[in-house]
């Protein structure tokens, strides 16, 4: 049975998807209970490739862990960049005389301000970049404060309706009635950077195995988000083609790319077959196809709402090209600014690729623990 203190997420990804129930072991470590990946189709531009595989694969996935853990009582689903939009609403509420603000008047606040009223998209997250009260003080939580007004600019997300309420229903065919949405991306940067790192302003590139997401974190909101269908894939698709190879072949060889190599062979044995490649024309190749993404990266970060630093650092994520030997300096120089990997810091979660598993993870029990002390703040109206 599982515990009160337990957490089951669903990570979507572009390549495969899986489900974790994960134990909260204090407030910034979990340990994980039960999990189990299973490959599919995947998406791109917003659209599932084989739409008939995402349900199944997430009844094999609940089945596998409701058999080692319990039965679901709440299931926390993480929505990829691709299904979902940002959007900031600036407003200023007025009071009648000063008063002590309480969490109703934030929440009364964000829930007034919905954007994606009669639109395509849902709402599955809301918070404020900043708030400003009647001495013109910057805050990023203005509970308890005393002020006769107070301005804010506020971040949504949300998320595609259509998509939520086919992962909903199926959802909750299999038994589970409590389905609650996060935004993959976002949650892993809330769990990748500090609160001082993210209100400098942080700029994460995702990048997956067929999609790339790109967004610009302030404070404890999501300033903007950006995706394209290209990722990791591209690297042994290109391979694949451009050596006439099978493409298992292609992803063999694609795990053995050093950069730092000028020169030599690289040999893989697939099956009862030696295939050997130069080095300098693989790694050629795969340089043209890490341009090409941290192109398309750059041409995000530059249609952003909101203006960034030239000289900020880029930061990515995600197992798209993070896994190459000697990228690090072929990705700057395509970036034209300093370029950082990051991963999460959890034991056995060390890679970019768990960035969003650990996000949404860690996201879902601050959930929990937000709505159990939420729920005796609203008891004692406070």
């Amino acid at each position: 049975m599982p515990q009160v203190s337990d957490v089951t997420i669903i990570d979507i990804g572009s390549q495969s998807i899986s489900a974790y129930n994960a134990e909260r072991l204090s407030d910034d470590t979990f340990a994980v209970k039960n999990t189990c990946v299973i490959e599919y189709s995947g998406y791109m531009e917003g659209k599932w490739l084989k739409p008939e595989e995402v349900i199944p694969s997430v009844f094999k996935l609940l089945d596998r862990i409701e058999r080692g853990s319990g039965k679901i009582k709440t299931l926390y689903v993480g929505i990829p960049a691709d299904f979902c939009v940002v959007r900031t609403v600036y407003d200023k509420i007025v009071f009648p005389k000063p008063k002590r603000l309480t969490h109703l008047d934030i929440e009364e606040l964000l829930n007034a301000n919905d954007p994606f009223h009669s639109s395509q998209y849902t709402k599955i997250s809301a918070d404020a970049v900043y708030y400003y009260n009647d001495k013109g003080e910057r805050m990023h939580d203005p509970v308890g404060t005393v002020t006769s007004y107070l301005k804010a600019q506020l971040s949504y997300i949300g998320a595609e309706s259509e998509v939520l309420s086919y992962l909903r229903q199926g959802i909750m065919r299999h038994g589970i009635k409590n389905v609650r949405f996060i935004q993959s991306e976002y949650a892993s940067a809330m769990s990748l950077f500090s609160k001082e790192e993210r209100d400098a302003g942080v700029i994460l590139a995702d990048v997956g195995y067929l999609c790339t997401s790109v967004l610009y974190i302030g404070g404890d909101a999501l300033l903007d988000l950006k995706s394209f269908s290209l990722g990791g894939a591209m690297i042994p698709m290109g391979l694949s083609d451009a050596f006439d190879i099978p493409f298992p072949v292609a992803q063999a060889l694609t795990s053995k790319v050093n950069l730092g190599y000028k020169d030599g062979e690289y040999t893989i044995k697939y099956e009862t077959e030696d295939y050997v490649f130069p080095v300098e024309s693989v790694n050629n190749l795969v340089k043209e196809c890490i341009q090409c993404i941290m192109g398309y990266i750059q041409k995000a970060i530059k249609s952003f709402r909101f203006e960034t630093a030239p000289y900020a650092t880029l930061f990515l994520t995600g197992g798209g090209f993070s896994e190459i030997r000697c990228a690090r300096e072929c990705v700057a120089r395509c970036a034209g600014r300093s370029v950082d990997f990051v991963q999460p810091s959890v034991p056995n979660f060390e890679k970019p690729y768990y960035s969003t598993t650990v996000g949404l993870i860690q996201g879902g029990l601050h959930i929990e623990k937000q709505e159990k002390f939420g729920f005796i703040k609203r008891l004692f109206r406070v």
